[in-house]
């Protein structure tokens, strides 16, 4: 990705608190998991054309999160927004974002896959040069 080093690639994984390099604690990897998430979705990474000193402030100063796509099932959704809030205190504990996820219905795409596309990972299924 543009402007960005073996050191910085993955940036827009790294919740706020990491980025401002103060004491953080295992509520960033929560963070991280919900950016993870989003990407699996969206089978693209977040911020890819972004520069690390774009993604930083943006994440630090305007709250930058990745856009969620309108097909995105609304439980998805929340979870992924849930797990980005600003305030680690308030992002959910990793068991109850198993929870979450178990809970998801995805019987025959139940919203999980975007309308038009085949059932499966749709991800995979796309031709790649």
């Amino acid at each position: 990705p543009k402007g960005h080093n073996r050191s910085d690639r993955h940036t827009g994984l790294h919740g706020p608190e990491v980025l401002t390099e103060k004491s953080y604690n295992y509520k960033c990897d929560v963070y991280s998991f919900g950016i993870c998430l989003w990407e699996i979705y969206c089978c693209e990474m977040a911020y890819k054309d972004a520069s690390f000193a774009d993604i930083k402030s943006a994440v630090l100063n305007k709250h930058l999160r990745p856009k969620i796509p309108k097909c995105c099932p609304r439980d998805m959704a929340r979870i992924m927004r849930r797990c980005w809030d600003a305030e680690p205190a308030s992002r959910p504990e990793m068991q109850e974002v198993v929870e979450m996820l178990e809970k998801l219905n995805t019987k025959k795409g139940h919203g999980m896959v975007p309308a038009g596309e085949p059932s499966g990972c749709f991800c995979f299924s796309i031709r790649r040069r």
